[in-house]
């Protein structure tokens, strides 16, 4: 495969994809490969700091990298393909998820996938990194730092892979139970706002409504408003520094979603082995992920 240049084209919603990214980057700088990267986040706080997108070139590799919203990839990564003319370009999708390619994450590409075809864009490449979760199960601080430090060996792993020409797509089409969750709720993520409490700690101080990668905050009488294009994201609730928003939604991790923290908190910290701080049925997807048996 001839790579004159890699797009990066991502979306981040609590930061877990923008590290995955970050180390894509290095590892393209590493080798020697030109790259840009075009960020999906619409928000106040992104536009500010960001520098705009260039047009895709004849011979870009798109590396297509989002994190699991419903079992599929977010509205933001839909909405950017709708606008894209993929005609003639090779796509890697690399999709992120706690809990690795397990039930009900397999499948999970796979409408975009076809909608990337339909495009004119070539899907060659599909995988699944791993961070911690962000919802509803968390793994324990031991298994979560393992996530975090094998980031840097995954992501030289797909590189050299796709480097190399390798063809790797997912047989697992989308089941129409998985397909019905999926597109259920994403019928219904713009009532997710309605789950969020605001508390006297709220000091109007607009950083929800600058990080809001949907624009879908606006402040009024210095309390947070809610429009109707939600994402669930949860970035809003886990980047408030003073904890000002709650959700009585189970998804939400009421101890926040802070992966700075987690790496303070294990500083210096022996960690566990994988088959110990992994046991059980619910993190064999992890273990499988981390022992590079997947």
């Amino acid at each position: 495969m001839f790579i004159n240049s890699i797009q990066i084209t991502f979306f981040s919603g609590t930061g877990g994809v923008k590290r995955i990214v970050t180390a894509f980057e290095q590892e393209c700088f590493r080798r020697g490969i030109p790259f840009s990267h075009n960020d999906l986040d619409r928000s106040i706080n992104n536009r500010r700091s960001g520098s705009p997108a260039r047009a895709l070139l004849p011979d870009d590799l798109v590396l297509l990298v989002f994190p699991l919203h419903a079992f599929d990839a977010p509205l933001p990564v839909y909405d950017w393909l709708k606008e894209t003319n993929l005609e003639g370009h090779e796509v890697a999708v690399i999709s992120v998820s706690g809990g690795g390619e397990a039930w009900p994450n397999t499948g999970c590409r796979y409408r975009l996938c076809r909608e990337i075809e339909a495009k004119g864009g070539r899907v060659v490449y599909e995988r699944m990194l791993v961070m911690p979760s962000n919802w509803m199960f968390t793994p324990n601080d031991h298994l979560a730092m393992h996530l975090l430090q094998a980031v840097p060996h995954k992501v030289n792993q797909v590189l050299a892979e796709v480097l190399a020409g390798w063809v790797r797509r997912s047989d697992e089409q989308l089941s129409r139970e998985r397909a019905f969750l999926a597109r259920l709720e994403k019928e219904h993520t713009f009532e997710f706002p309605r789950s969020i409490t605001v508390n006297v700690n709220c000091t109007g101080c607009g950083i929800c409504k600058n990080h809001c990668p949907v624009e879908n905050i606006q402040i009024r009488e210095h309390r947070p408003l809610f429009g109707e294009n939600c994402i669930m994201c949860f970035r809003c609730i886990y980047i408030c520094p003073f904890n000002a928003m709650k959700s009585n939604n189970l998804m939400v991790l009421k101890k926040g979603y802070n992966l700075n923290e987690l790496e303070k908190r294990m500083q210096g910290v022996e960690l566990l082995p994988v088959e110990k701080c992994a046991s059980g049925w619910l993190w064999s997807a992890l273990r499988d992920y981390l022992l590079d048996g997947e």
